[in-house]
């Protein structure tokens, strides 16, 4: 018996050495997301659109215009650097709502100016059906295209390649609704209900005021991409942000 807790011990040492010289890390559990953009569940929409406005508040976590990085520069990584500013002056990831759905135009008007969009929330709106709803990182623009109808054109691609998939694993309700959604994304029907960027507070409340967009709900300016959650404001979702009904048959197109 002390022969074999002898050679267990040996094995553990041998394993630790080996785990050490590799500089190898356990699996880490992923940590819990403390920031959020959007509306809690069942929160009242005129809540929510008045608590998204006061993160806008010039007297908020962060405030002024400008900063950012140029859009046209190509550059996909979307974390906070330890050498981009904070304060007042810094960029902060927020959520823009939109009142309808938009069409790729729409969106670009809306994002212009900002610096950074990292993601759009696609769904087709459908009264009585619970259209289903995905949400797509984007690579910024890259050298040569001049705005981002073109790669919010590819973020749209994607979207309609995935409820592709989804359509095509079963003939459920679900999968009806996925293969509709396809289907008028396809067609270059209105599909982006909103966008995840990064901004100064003034960009952001410039952006507030433009026609189309409902709300602009926006973090504390040390956020940190992936570490927070994003509930999207649905178009439909206009006394509380409940479950949509989804009573009507799914229409055939």
């Amino acid at each position: 018996m002390a022969k074999v807790a002898g050679l267990g011990v040996v094995i553990v040492l041998a394993l630790v050495t080996i785990l050490t010289a590799l500089r190898t890390e356990l699996p880490r559990s992923p940590g819990v997301m403390s920031d959020a953009l959007g509306p809690d569940a069942g929160e009242p929409v005129a809540a929510y659109l008045q608590r998204a406005a006061a993160t806008l508040d010039a007297g908020g976590p962060a405030g002024g215009g400008g900063g950012g990085r140029d859009h046209n520069r190509g550059d996909d990584d979307n974390t906070v650097h330890p050498d981009l500013p904070t304060g007042p002056q810094s960029p902060r990831w927020a959520l823009i709502s939109a009142d309808q759905a938009w069409t790729v135009a729409n969106a670009e008007t809306v994002a212009r100016d900002l610096p950074r969009v990292s993601a759009v929330v696609v769904q087709t709106p459908v009264d009585g059906v619970a259209m289903p709803v995905t949400e797509v990182v984007m690579v910024e623009p890259v050298a040569g295209e001049e705005n981002r109808e073109q790669v919010l054109g590819r973020a749209l691609e994607r979207a309609e390649a995935e409820f592709r998939v989804a359509a095509e694993a079963g003939s459920d309700r679900g999968s009806q609704a996925a293969a509709l959604t396809a289907d008028r994304i396809a067609a270059d029907e209105p599909a982006i209900i909103g966008l995840l960027v990064r901004a100064a507070t003034g960009q952001l409340r410039a952006v507030a005021e433009l026609p189309g967009v409902r709300a602009v709900d926006a973090l504390p300016d040390d956020a940190v991409w992936g570490q927070f959650a994003v509930r999207p404001l649905l178009p439909q979702q206009t006394r509380a942000a409940d479950p949509l009904p989804d009573h009507t048959p799914v229409p055939a197109r």
